[in-house]
């Protein structure tokens, strides 16, 4: 098509093509100005779901006025051809920048907060994206973002063009309600954004394979691994939101963009999730001996507990990757409380001196700062794993009785 003249657009050159689109950098010749031209593919412009979907993208992203969103200027068709005219950018993938590297934290913020008020006001009129990933993400000469891409928004109320249990998406970036075909709302786009932020910080995306299926296995099973073993200097403030945005469970999830962008922009007032009556956090515990096997002893002690924990259905449990970024520092209890939005922490310390080894627990309130309960345990060290298995045990049911 390059070369060619459809309506008063003049087709200058392809700037790239995904599942529902090819794009092209274009002459408006009324206008005099460039655009960008976004043609439903070929092989699927026979299908009227797939034409509906399109027109359904035009019409989502026709509806927002953000200078973080791609503007859309109509939706035409010429000789059977469906396409979207479109805020032309000039500039580069989000992907482009992560992947040349961007070293600076707080370039990272500042495009965080630019995405999440795309999203906040996508949101606002009730516009799920479902797809938000670094390549639908475009920063402009002026280190601008725009995101774009609309294509598998979905309107509540509107045309339901996806099918019962179809998982629409990205797969590194879909959400675990997304993967099992679950409806989804405004907080699958904060999961994807979280994946996007972890990629900005980290060079890399939290969940990776080799295949599809060992990426959705991961997504719906496993916590990445924590910022701060590949960056050391993230800010931790950073390295905490990352975490709820990744909650497994939307409900755990920090609930909106706005609260993002308040996070993001004032780290030292921090937005803490709604607090349960019945939640906490375990924070690694403390090697008080000079042995490295300690240490994995102490992270196999605090996943043991963390999984007991788990079990319990009326107590809601920090997961291991929102606890990393205080492992191995000087803690504030109520600070603690307040990051991860508990009322309860958990903390211990494990000595070992030749075959014996003893290990302490503490659960402490939130509020109050006073400990509820707090016991010693005393073991030879036969079995490591049957030691940690009972302590821990022993443990979750203390807890259990004190938290009743």
């Amino acid at each position: 098509m390059i070369g060619q003249s459809i309506s008063h657009y003049e087709i200058l050159q392809k700037l790239g093509e995904g599942g529902m689109g090819v794009v092209y950098k274009a002459q408006d010749t009324k206008l005099d100005r460039l655009v960008a031209l976004k043609f439903l593919p070929p092989h699927i412009s026979a299908s009227s779901e797939d034409k509906a979907r399109f027109v359904q993208e035009a019409k989502a992203a026709a509806a927002l006025n953000h200078v973080n969103i791609c503007t859309i200027y109509s939706i035409e068709e010429v000789g059977g051809e469906v396409f979207i005219a479109m805020e032309y950018v000039n500039g580069k993938t989000l992907r482009e920048k992560i992947r040349s590297g961007i070293n600076d934290h707080n370039a990272a913020i500042d495009y965080a907060v630019q995405i999440a008020a795309a999203l906040q006001e996508a949101h606002s009129k009730n516009i799920v994206h479902r797809d938000i990933k670094s390549d639908n993400i475009l920063v402009n000469s002026k280190n601008q973002i725009k995101v774009m891409d609309f294509g598998l928004a979905k309107l509540r109320g509107g045309l339901a063009l996806t099918k019962a249990g179809a998982a629409v998406g990205t797969i590194v970036y879909m959400s675990p309600e997304q993967i099992q075909g679950l409806e989804v709302d405004h907080r699958s786009d904060l999961w994807s954004f979280g994946v996007v932020l972890y990629e900005m910080l980290t060079g890399q995306p939290p969940f990776a394979g080799e295949h599809e299926p060992a990426i959705m296995y991961e997504i719906l099973n496993v916590d990445p691994n924590a910022i701060r073993t590949m960056d050391h200097d993230v800010p931790e403030h950073l390295q905490v939101l990352v975490s709820r945005l990744l909650q497994k469970s939307p409900d755990k999830r920090i609930s909106s963009a706005a609260e993002i962008i308040q996070l993001l922009q004032k780290p030292l007032a921090a937005v803490p999730l709604a607090k349960s009556q019945k939640s906490i956090a375990v924070l690694y515990f403390e090697n008080m001996s000079s042995e490295k096997e300690s240490e994995y002893f102490c992270a196999g002690m605090t996943e043991d507990i963390l999984t007991d924990l788990s079990k319990i259905k009326e107590l809601q449990v920090v997961s291991r990757t929102d606890v990393l970024p205080f492992r191995n520092k000087e803690v504030n209890i109520g600070q603690v409380g307040e990051m991860l939005g508990v009322n309860y922490v958990l903390e211990g310390s494990v000595r070992k001196a030749g075959t014996k080894m003893r290990i302490t627990a503490q659960l402490i309130d939130v509020r109050t700062g006073f400990h509820l309960w707090a016991e010693r345990f005393d073991r030879l060290v036969e079995d490591i794993f049957d030691v940690q298995t009972e302590v821990s045990k022993k443990i979750a049911e203390a807890l259990i009785a004190e938290l009743e």
